[in-house]
C-alpha cells in the first residue's frame, strides 16, 4: 500500500498546510467581503474547469458565485476568485490582468513557483509544485495529481471566511442546499436569485475570523481520518481487483458523481488506468462485460440503477458513498463498499442562527478517492509483476 499511503498522507499535509494559512485567506475574504456587501459579484476563474464548477451552483455553496464571463467585463467592486495549474500561462495571464485593470480584486490560489503569482490582488500559495503536482511514482514516472483537491479545500476554507466577514457586516449570504434533498429542492427555488438574505432573517452573532474556516477542516479532517483508520483494506482491495482485471485484458470502468470530477479525466498524472464515467452528465460507464469491474464513485444518494445493472452484468463492483449511517447498501458477494465518511446531505458546517448545513466536502474527497483508487491499483500492479 506505499502508493496509497502516500496520497492520503499528502492529504492530510496538505490539509495542515491550509489551516496554517488561515490568517491570510481569512485576510483575503474580509476585503472580498467589503466588496460584495456593496454590490460587488463574486467570480471564479480557473484553468481548470472543476474549480469553476466546484464554486458556482454547487449544493452546499454560495448562490452568489459565478463564473467569469468570457466576455463581460468585471466592475472595480467585483472579486475574482481564480486558481491556477500553469496550463495556460498566456492566456490566464491576459485574462487575470484585465480583471486587475478593470479595478477588481483578484485572489489567485496556485503554486508558489507560478510566474502568474504576481498577477492578482493577493496571491495564497498551496506549497505545492507547479503543475497538477502528481505524487505517486509509477512506470517511470508520476501519478494520482494532488492540486484540484488541494485547490478546492482552498476554494470551500475562503467560502468559509468569506461568509464569516459578510456576517460581521451584518449581511447573510445564501447558500444552496443539496437537491439530493427534498427539503433543498423546494428551499432552493426561493433563494436561487438572492445573493444575501433579507435583513432581518436571520439573526447570526458575529463570527471571528478563522472560526468557520477550521470547522471546514476539522470536518475533512475526521472523513480523512475514518478512512484511514477503517476503510484503507477496502480501497486497497479494490486496487487489486482493478489490477487482475487490467492484467486480464478487461475494463476498469469508474462512475463518479460531483462538479469536480470531470475535469480530472486525462490530465497529467492520470494514468489511464480506468475508463471514467460520469452519470449526471449523461455519460455513464458500460456496456459491463464479464471480468470488467465497475466502481461507484459517489454521493450519498442510493445508486439503485448502477448497482442494479452491476448485479445484472455479474462484474465485480466497488461502492463509495458518504451518509451511510443513514442508508447503506447490503453488500453481496464480489462487491466491496467504503464509507466516504461525509455526513447525509453532505454540507459540513452550521452557522450558529442559519436555516441549513453549508459548504460540502464530497468534492474534495472524491476527488482524493479517485486517485487513491489509482494509487492502490498501482501498487497491486507493481506487486503482480
Amino acid at each position: 500500500m506505499k502508493g496509497l499511503t502516500r496520497y492520503i498522507d499528502e492529504i492530510e499535509s496538505m490539509l495542515v498546510r491550509v489551516e496554517r494559512g488561515m490568517e491570510l485567506i481569512s485576510i483575503a475574504a474580509d476585503a472580498a467581503a467589503e466588496r460584495v456587501v456593496s454590490g460587488g459579484a463574486l467570480y471564479g476563474s480557473s484553468d481548470e474547469e472543476g474549480f469553476i464548477s466546484e464554486l458556482s451552483s454547487r449544493a452546499g455553496g454560495l448562490t452568489m458565485a459565478k463564473k467569469l464571463p468570457e466576455e463581460t467585463a468585471v466592475t472595480p467592486g467585483d472579486v475574482v476568485l481564480a486558481a491556477t495549474q500553469d496550463r495556460d500561462p498566456d492566456g490566464q495571464r491576459k485574462k487575470l490582468r484585465e480583471c486587475l485593470d478593470a479595478g477588481a480584486l483578484v485572489i489567485l490560489i496556485g503554486s508558489g513557483d507560478s510566474n502568474l503569482r504576481t498577477v492578482c490582488t493577493i496571491f495564497i500559495d498551496t506549497g505545492l509544485p507547479s503543475g497538477t503536482a502528481p505524487v505517486v511514482p509509477f512506470r517511470g514516472g508520476r501519478i494520482c495529481p494532488l492540486a484540484g483537491a488541494t485547490h478546492i479545500t482552498f476554494l470551500w476554507v475562503f467560502c468559509a471566511e468569506l461568509a464569516s466577514a459578510c456576517i460581521r457586516r451584518g449581511r447573510v449570504p445564501v447558500f444552496f442546499q443539496t437537491g439530493g434533498l427534498k427539503a433543498g429542492a423546494d428551499r432552493n427555488g426561493s433563494v436561487r436569485a438572492l445573493s444575501f438574505h433579507p435583513d432581518g432573517e436571520f439573526t447570526i452573532p458575529p463570527l471571528p475570523a478563522g472560526e468557520l474556516g477550521r470547522v471546514y477542516l476539522a470536518e475533512l479532517h475526521r472523513c480523512f481520518g475514518g478512512l484511514r483508520a477503517t476503510e484503507m483494506g477496502g480501497i486497497a482491495g479494490a486496487g487489486k481487483a482493478a489490477a487482475r482485471a487490467i492484467g486480464a485484458g478487461h475494463t476498469v470502468w469508474c462512475d463518479s458523481i460531483g462538479h469536480h470530477l470531470p475535469a480530472q479525466k486525462g490530465i497529467e498524472g492520470d494514468p489511464g488506468l480506468f475508463t471514467l464515467g460520469f452519470p449526471e452528465r449523461k455519460e455513464p460507464s458500460g456496456p459491463l462485460e464479464p471480468g470488467d469491474l465497475y466502481i461507484f464513485n459517489g454521493y450519498f444518494i442510493f445508486p439503485e440503477k448502477e448497482l442494479a445493472a452491476a448485479r445484472e452484468a455479474e462484474v465485480d463492483s466497488v461502492w463509495i458513498m458518504g451518509g451511510k449511517d443513514v442508508e447503506s447498501i447490503y453488500p453481496k458477494k464480489g462487491e466491496i463498499h467504503i464509507d466516504a465518511y461525509w455526513r447525509y446531505g453532505d454540507a459540513a458546517v452550521r452557522i450558529p442562527g442559519y436555516d441549513i448545513s453549508v459548504l460540502p466536502v464530497s468534492g474534495v474527497i472524491t476527488t482524493a478517492m479517485l486517485w487513491m483508487l489509482h494509487a492502490a491499483a498501482a501498487d497491486a500492479l507493481k506487486s503482480s509483476t
